[in-house]
């Protein structure tokens, strides 16, 4: 009889990129634990000596004693040891590059675009910046919008680390854009038919109020009046 897994650590921050870990983590029932820093604990010796970059997420894999840092590294990891039963991936060609090509865009796109939308309107105001970055990411949620037309998945008939890739980073809309933030069920209803499916599932339930445990230890909640 095999010996049960022991809970990979999940370094993680407040953010939204490091709870795509979470995500599929969670999906494929693979136990973790979690510790999240705030961005000045990010900078310190001892995360340092984790990772010299300060950046979260990172992995300790007890199981085969692999350290690992970067989402998509981590993203690939976990699916190549932890999902042999292609559970959230493919074993077929066409639609395991096809995931790969959506995970891909998620990264190079939706992530960076809100992050900078974030930046150049609560760190540091900028609204011309802020304003591209909101046309841009608006372009983002229209090539999901028409690719998820008529589709109920991004790759094929099934829930993939794809589709959990963008929930993370969806589920902060609100707080990241504020006012720019697009009326989704009116503007792009396939992404938001999508989104609510994807809420519905347990694992991204569980990650969800996780996440939201996490922010109440960082974000002091709004002044009453």
């Amino acid at each position: 009889m095999a010996s049960p897994l022991k809970p990979i650590l999940l370094h993680s921050h407040p953010g939204p990129n490091p709870w795509k870990i979470a995500l599929l983590l969670s999906e494929l029932d693979v136990p973790y634990s979690t510790h999240v820093y705030s961005t000045q604990e990010l900078k310190t010796q001892e995360f340092l000596a984790i990772n010299p970059t300060g950046m979260a997420p990172v992995i300790e894999d007890p199981n085969t004693g692999i350290v690992l840092a970067e989402s998509s590294a981590i993203a690939d990891y976990i699916l190549t040891q932890y999902d042999t039963a292609h559970s959230l991936s493919f074993a077929d060609l066409e639609p395991h590059f096809q995931m790969r090509q959506w995970l891909a865009y998620q990264v190079t796109t939706q992530g960076p675009w809100l992050q900078q939308i974030f930046r150049w309107s609560i760190l540091h105001s900028n609204p011309e910046a802020k304003a591209a970055y909101v046309a841009d990411f608006r372009r983002v949620l229209q090539v999901l919008d028409d690719h998820l037309e008529g589709r109920q998945w991004l790759v094929g008939d099934k829930c993939s680390a794809a589709d959990l890739s963008f929930v993370s980073f969806h589920s902060r809309l609100g707080f990241i854009m504020r006012e720019d933030v697009p009326d989704v069920e009116k503007e792009f209803p396939s992404v938001d038919a999508w989104y609510k499916r994807m809420l519905e599932r347990e694992a991204v339930k569980k990650v969800m109020r996780e996440h939201d445990e996490s922010l109440k230890k960082f974000v002091p909640p709004p002044k009453k009046e």
